[in-house]
């Protein structure tokens, strides 16, 4: 049997709190050491592992490539570490501790909605819903540092990939809306073109965000541009804006059915019909946590897909 390095779980929570807090004083603080105690047993791990992990200078100046190499194993050793303990534990106390669960901000509702479940079936798990980018979510299931994600399932070119990888499952289709104040919209009844919405002074999610990049491809498909006015990376403050300062936004029908719109009105958007799939995501990994096995028997209870 290969011999192993001398370190300890200790090291390895270490180089995760340096990557969280991007400086050595809050790192040692938010893991109750010194900071010379910090760096002594960073240094003692380097040396363990015949490599220096990060670049030093009068302030943490990030990690080197091995101290990206072992910051990925830390979080997937420790990550596992947990599921040992919620295994263990599980037959007596049940699904227990947090689900970190990130969610692209259209699904906020669903995740809401889901979360009420957990609770009630799991009293002993508590559901943490991070609102994210899509991107964001990509790269947390990457690193361990989430559970589960609930993001899109297709390319940004709106072009459905009918294959889903084996990690993933699709639960419902995102439509989008229309919503502005009744007046704002002159002659439309039910519904409203992509191209005759482009027209209108517009509130729209941030770009780092994959609804407005899928917004942004529907008008290129009428050759149009939005009448870009406002862009916030949250559907409350451009919705504040919506009711304050007549402006129009788009939302998913999931935000819309949430009854977040009151004084509103909302429109179908049509000439194109645009669809997004929605999903579970869960990290590529064997076996599955005890929390995210928890998130799939409870999405099975309720009714999507």
């Amino acid at each position: 049997m290969e011999r192993l390095p001398p370190y300890d779980l200790v090291d390895l929570r270490l180089l995760i709190a340096l990557a969280e807090h991007k400086h050595f004083a809050r790192a040692a603080d938010a893991c109750a050491l010194s900071q010379p105690a910090l760096s002594a047993r960073i240094q003692r791990l380097e040396a363990s592992l015949g490599t220096p992990l990060i670049f030093r200078g009068k302030r943490f100046e990030g990690f080197t490539p091995d101290g990206e190499l072992a910051l990925g194993w830390a979080r997937r050793i420790l990550s596992d570490c947990s599921g040992l303990v919620q295994e263990i534990r599980a037959e007596e106390q049940g699904a227990h501790g947090t689900l970190r669960i990130g969610v692209v901000p259209s699904v906020t509702p669903f995740a809401g909605r889901l979360s009420g479940i957990m609770a009630e079936k799991h009293p002993n798990l508590m559901p943490q819903v991070l609102s994210l980018s899509s991107m964001a979510i990509k790269a947390g299931l990457a690193d361990f540092s989430l559970h589960a994600g609930i993001t899109y399932l297709d390319t940004e070119g709106l072009d459905p990939v009918d294959e889903l990888p084996a990690n993933s499952r699709y639960l419902f289709t995102e439509t989008y809306c229309l919503v502005a104040r009744p007046e704002c919209v002159q002659g439309a009844q039910t519904s409203v073109s992509w191209k005759a919405a482009a027209k209108l002074p517009m509130g729209l999610l941030t770009t780092d965000m994959q609804n407005r990049r899928i917004i942004n491809t529907a008008f290129r498909r009428v050759a149009t541009e939005p009448n870009l006015r406002f862009e916030s990376n949250s559907f409350n403050a451009i919705l504040a804006m919506v009711r304050d300062r007549g402006f129009a936004t788009i939302l998913p029908r999931q935000q819309v059915d949430a009854g977040l719109i009151e004084g509103l009105h909302v429109w179908d958007l049509v000439e194109p019909q645009i669809e997004a799939r929605i999903g579970l995501v869960i990290p590529q990994r064997e076996p599955i946590l005890p929390v995210t096995r928890a998130l799939l028997q409870c999405i099975e209870t309720m009714n999507v897909s």
